[in-house]
């Protein structure tokens, strides 16, 4: 090849970034943006008490029991502090792991609620959720962190219960007003169990390190 040829195609690769017809061209209407970064659980705690839960118990349903006031099996844990009757009223409820507040708000069965999602992976996902709440301190879309307080422990809807937290884990997204039954119909334990987590166990399985 010429060395006038050589000179032409310099030139003309030269030319074409400037003009924007370059060879290598994105047809996509720029670079595609990295997605935020997921804020990882990095291990969970339990709700009320210490970080271990210390000074407080299950005392009223456990998970599974069968709850009489809903012909249902009972999808969390009621926490308080044993003997103490209402003496836990206005005690802080804590986020049980980093995340993010999905659902906070009133509805008439539960009361004040607070919906918190967690990744523990970054394709997945628990949610944990704090039922009969006197006071709410976390907004929906608000990122928490492990171990923040969100609320105060209260007694559900028109004081209806004794004080304590009902406390859920779960394994699917769920609405905050979900119960396990369909039209009055309680679900089977196998049922509940693919859509909630025993909340204890879960726990103790994925301490922080």
């Amino acid at each position: 090849m010429s060395r006038k040829c050589w000179i032409l195609i310099i030139l003309v690769l030269a030319v074409l970034p400037i003009t924007g017809c370059s060879p290598i061209t994105d047809q996509g209407g720029g670079l595609p943006q990295k997605p935020d970064p997921i804020w990882l659980a990095d291990g969970f705690d339990f709700p009320v008490g210490d970080a271990h839960g210390r000074g407080w118990a299950v005392t009223g349903y456990r998970f599974l029991d069968w709850s009489r006031y809903s012909n249902s099996y009972h999808p969390g844990e009621d926490w308080n502090i044993p003997g103490l009757g209402n003496g836990d009223h206005g005690e802080p409820v804590y986020a049980v792991a980093n995340g993010e507040v999905v659902f906070s708000g009133w509805n008439t069965a539960l009361g004040h609620v607070i919906l918190i999602k967690h990744a523990i992976s970054p394709h997945d996902f628990v949610w944990s959720q704090y039922a009969h709440l006197d006071q709410r301190w976390a907004a929906k879309g608000e990122r928490v962190a492990r171990r923040q307080p969100i609320g105060t422990v209260g007694r559900g809807p028109n004081n209806k219960f004794a004080a304590h937290l009902h406390f859920e884990m779960r394994k699917e997204d769920l609405p905050a007003n979900a119960w396990p039954r369909t039209n009055g119909t309680a679900w089977a334990k196998s049922k509940v169990t693919d859509y909630w987590l025993h909340p204890t166990a879960f726990i103790n399985q994925n301490r922080p390190h």
